[in-house]
């Protein structure tokens, strides 16, 4: 039997890896014996070693969802996951990013709530640095020139909605949850991230703002522009506005 080529090879041992769960497929053809394990059972050792490797690695993105589910039930889902999304990027970093859609069509309600919002703290964490605004920064801006101000989130921030409360099992609520639509905004702070529930109006408003709109649109959901104002000086302690004094600019 002539040997494969090298990349011939690698191609057949990722296929055996990722796709077809260890069985080996080509691979078996080249790997020789030993006297204790077949071909197929020394690829399948490696297969069994990545899978469980992966399991550990998404256990770290989803620790929420890990523990509620159970262990087994867990390692059972992620591997009935890979089946369908096996791993595309060199990083591991993403390989858990559909299982929030996956989940969803196992097991709808609170744990893909559940997934999704572990996925968007994921997110957030490793999201880029980005200098926030300083409250302070505003100060001098004229009255006049307030309406057209536009402003910008930084990188590690995200909005979350849910058609469960989840958030409560970070708090320590315990299941079962009653449906209930539930908006999020969450976001980073040196190496802590967090979470808050937005009512009807601060949605509105950040839709406004994440869509570069200016203040005055911001304003709308409001019948008191104090209270937007009150509600931009939240966003700042919060540092979830990006930019320095030089970007704050009027049209």
């Amino acid at each position: 039997m002539i040997a494969p080529a090298l990349r011939e090879l690698q191609a057949a041992f990722w296929q055996a890896l990722a796709a077809d769960g260890g069985a080996g497929g080509e691979l078996v053809r080249v790997i020789r014996p030993t006297a204790a394990l077949a071909p197929a059972e020394r690829v399948g050792i490696y297969a069994g070693m990545y899978v469980a490797r992966i399991v550990d690695a998404l256990r770290e993105d989803f620790p929420k969802l890990a523990g509620l589910l159970g262990a087994d039930p867990f390692a059972d889902l992620v591997r009935d996951y890979l089946a369908v999304h096996p791993s595309t990027e060199p990083s591991i970093r993403h390989v858990g990013g559909a299982l929030a859609a996956f989940v969803a069509t196992r097991q709808p309600g609170w744990p893909a709530d559940v997934a999704r919002l572990e996925w968007a703290r994921r997110e957030v964490f490793d999201a880029p640095d980005a200098a926030a605004l300083a409250p302070a920064a505003l100060l001098d801006v004229p009255a006049e020139d307030w309406p057209d101000l536009r402003f910008a989130v930084v990188p590690a921030f995200a909005r979350v909605v849910l058609a469960t409360p989840v958030h409560r099992l970070w708090s320590g609520a315990s299941l079962p949850l009653e449906a209930e639509r539930t908006a999020l905004r969450v976001w980073r702070d040196g190496f802590a991230v967090y979470q808050t529930v937005m009512d009807a109006r601060e949605e509105a408003a950040l839709d406004h703002l994440v869509a570069g709109e200016p203040f005055s649109a911001v304003c709308e959901p409001f019948d008191d522009p104090a209270e937007a104002a009150a509600l931009l000086l939240r966003w700042l302690e919060d540092a979830i506005i990006a930019g320095a004094p030089a970007r704050v600019r009027g049209d």
